[in-house]
């Protein structure tokens, strides 16, 4: 008896949620701040180009010839651990995201822009920026969806680089 409503409870209604990328700060500046001058957790450096994981929240070297293992730089082989060769990372010096499926690249985009609805690839002007919450719902709809394939036209080859 106790068994089937045990059974019962687990068939009724399940609540699914669907995955969701990290609940991110309407301003970059705090983005920025926390993660310029933090340290990798592999190597203990500073990276010359931080990464966060947008599926995780994991902190990465981009590029660091410090954490490389058997040739592969961190954030390929962190997009392998955590999302199965798809990687979605924002690039901390460069408020720009970038997509990595199993060999190969792309720029995404900014989904922080200025005050005027404007990106600023690198932080060269050095504008406040605020979270667009609309091409941060596409990026993640694109991420759910396994999209990024058939929206994203400019791939490149990473040569395990990244």
């Amino acid at each position: 008896m106790q068994a089937e409503q045990s059974l019962t409870l687990l068939v009724q209604d399940p609540e699914w949620t669907a995955p969701r990328l990290l609940q991110l700060p309407d301003n970059y500046n705090i983005i920025f701040q926390y993660y310029h001058r933090k340290t990798c957790s592999v190597c203990k450096r500073v990276p010359k180009d931080p990464a966060l994981c947008l599926v995780c929240g994991a902190f990465v070297c981009l590029k660091g010839v410090c954490c490389k293992q058997q040739g592969i730089c961190e954030c390929v082989l962190h997009s392998q651990h955590c999302g199965a060769a798809t990687g979605i990372f924002l690039l901390i010096n460069a408020s720009v995201i970038i997509i990595i499926r199993g060999h190969r690249f792309c720029l995404w985009g900014s989904v922080y822009l200025d005050a005027h609805g404007e990106e600023d690839r690198d932080l060269r002007r050095g504008k406040p920026l605020f979270l667009c919450e609309e091409r941060y719902r596409v990026l993640e709809q694109q991420w759910v969806s396994h999209t990024f394939d058939h929206i994203n036209k400019r791939w490149g080859p990473h040569y395990n680089g990244l």
